[in-house]
């Protein structure tokens, strides 16, 4: 027991000296929040989309927009915070087919830890009932155009529920909380290396992945510090999951089922995220690149996101 106590007690100690964050010798980190009641930041958003098909683009989106965080209620050691979305822009047109297109002031909130890390969403009811009246404003500018009227209707019906309403957010949420309160972090050592889930490419069961976590950099002036993880999905359950979406395919259209030879395919799925944090937790700026790699056809998906003064 003694043992027991002197090791927790030399922890607390540590992450004392460290003030949750830095440490005094300039080679430790424990990514944490340290915000009150009332703290507000706004983020410039951009998220860039291409596939490219025989070295050939075939598919190019990209868009903007704005969110405002707020934390609204701390209470014992959670904390709600609200995403407010807004000022939503396209490189040219507006894609109907993407949620965002319908978008407009739209609020997300949810509940973390006192280290930052994710908990629950909340109040999803008022995100969709914002998310319909916005929905409507948009259908008004195409009512004299049935096919764009039919594309919006379906996005709402895909997106209108407690379940897929989060799907829109979620993946901004999950950069932005990526690595607080995973472990005490040291320069120079070893990733730091666990099982993750992916979402998956062929089906709605997660995609069994290895994440890899690191610290990169300190800042001199100890205000700030890099942390940056590669996500990697498992390759051999990738080819089965590819191989029974073609089984399943095969047996719907009553063609021949495909070659088991087709479990050779080879598929590379991974996520990449860089984030520069400041010792107060809030992010200055993050950048995450989601790469698929499949036969002929390579698709990226780039998000990030930077702190406006």
């Amino acid at each position: 027991m003694k043992l027991n106590f002197t090791f927790i007690l030399f922890f607390l100690i540590l992450a004392n000296q460290s003030f949750g964050q830095i440490s005094d010798s300039t080679s430790m980190v424990y990514p944490k929040t340290f915000w009150n009641e009332g703290d507000q930041k706004q983020y410039l958003f951009s998220t860039k989309e291409f596939k490219l098909d025989e070295n050939q683009v075939q598919q190019t989106e990209q868009y903007t927009y704005k969110v405002d965080i707020r934390v609204d209620n701390i209470f014992e050691n959670e904390y709600v915070v609200h995403w407010k979305f807004k000022d939503i822009q396209f490189d040219k047109k507006q894609y109907l087919s993407n949620p965002f297109a319908l978008l407009d002031s739209i609020t997300i909130a949810y509940k973390m830890d006192e280290d930052g890390r994710f908990l629950n969403y909340i109040e999803l009811d008022k995100t969709i009932d914002q998310f319909l009246n916005a929905s409507e404003k948009v259908q008004n500018l195409y009512l004299n155009k049935e096919d764009s009227l039919q594309l919006i209707k379906q996005t709402i019906n895909a997106y209108a529920l407690p379940e897929n309403i989060v799907k829109i957010f979620e993946r901004d949420i999950k950069q932005f909380h990526q690595f607080y309160g995973k472990k005490v972090f040291t320069i120079g050592e070893e990733p730091f290396t666990y099982t993750s889930y992916m979402d998956n490419l062929f089906s709605n069961s997660p995609t069994p992945a290895t994440s890899s976590v690191e610290l990169k950099e300190i800042n001199p002036s100890k205000t700030n510090y890099i942390m940056s993880s590669l996500q990697l999905a498992d390759q051999e359950w990738l080819a089965n999951a590819w191989y029974t979406y073609l089984s399943d395919l095969a047996e719907k259209l009553g063609t021949e089922k495909p070659s088991e030879v087709r479990l050779k395919d080879e598929i590379t799925y991974q996520v990449a995220t860089t984030s520069r944090i400041k010792d107060n937790g809030w992010i200055l700026y993050s950048i995450e690149t989601k790469k698929v790699k499949f036969q002929d056809t390579d698709y990226t998906l780039e998000k990030k996101f930077e702190l406006i003064p």
